[in-house]
């Protein structure tokens, strides 16, 4: 274990609480089960915090003397961020990620887990919680997807041959709309791109081969942090547009992240879509 975790223990921890606190809520929520953040479009539900709250405090107790990040008490103590960017190690949660899509019934939403040390992600874990997959990674030791009867698979994603060949996820409206208008001038220079709302299915699809390449304005570590690493172990990259590569303790905002299966990949699309 390069991370110090029993990465299965931290599996059955999130498939618990998908099983126990996530799923039995899915399109059973009520109007009260919902709100919008304080200061924010997004939504919460008590799905999110009775997760997150489970999460925590058996995750802390599995490495004693760790601390948690998570999606939800960031939004009540801001100040939390700083764990991140502090010695040592901490963990990172996103009890439900796509939240809107969660509340709405649709199926497009996921639990992520990834432990920091140091700032950077060593090990990682993304739920789909409809189904029971669970995909993994551990820094140096590579990704995994675990299956519902507990079988694990190796990933390693495929590398198109051309840029021709490339689809993926564009998420940079709201963050640059000119780098937006210019990705959609340039559609027909690849094979697609789209955007699920929700980077706790894009990462494990990109993963699986399923995508190529994801871009996104906004770097919050939560969002991010466990898929970055996910796609790197899969023998992918995760970088700025800048070149630097992402750490879950960078500032939310600064130069946009793109994730792609391969360095040759990544260069492809820095050159032929998303330079002026």
């Amino acid at each position: 274990m390069t991370s110090g975790v029993d990465m299965q223990a931290v599996a059955d921890l999130l498939l618990q609480a998908g099983r126990e606190i996530i799923m039995p809520r899915f399109r059973r929520l009520r109007c009260e089960d919902i709100a919008e953040k304080t200061g924010h479009t997004d939504l919460v539900t008590v799905a999110d915090e009775e997760a997150e709250a489970f999460l925590a405090s058996r995750l802390e107790a599995l490495l004693p003397g760790t601390r948690t990040v998570g999606e939800e008490a960031v939004g009540r103590d801001p100040g939390l961020m700083a764990l991140l960017r502090q010695p040592g190690l901490c963990w990172l949660i996103d009890p439900i990620d796509g939240t809107a899509h969660f509340a709405a019934g649709a199926r497009f939403f996921a639990s992520m887990v990834a432990l920091v040390r140091d700032g950077d992600a060593v090990a990682s874990w993304i739920l789909d919680p409809p189904t029971g997959r669970l995909f993994m990674a551990e820094r140096g030791a590579g990704a995994w997807l675990r299956e519902p009867d507990g079988s694990l698979h190796r990933l390693h994603m495929p590398a198109p041959p051309s840029l021709a060949h490339l689809s993926g996820v564009a998420n940079v409206t709201i963050a640059d709309r000119d780098l937006g208008q210019r990705i959609a001038r340039r559609l027909d220079r690849m094979a697609g791109a789209l955007n699920l709302r929700c980077s706790g299915q894009e990462y494990p699809a990109m993963a699986l081969g399923q995508i190529h390449w994801a871009i996104y304005g906004r770097g919050i570590p939560w969002d991010h942090a466990a898929g970055c690493l996910l796609v790197s172990e899969a023998g992918g990259v995760a970088r700025r547009l800048n070149g630097q590569l992402y750490r879950a303790a960078d500032p939310p905002g600064g130069s946009p992240l793109v994730a792609a299966c391969g360095e040759e990949q990544w260069k492809w699309l820095k050159t032929g879509i998303f330079d002026p």
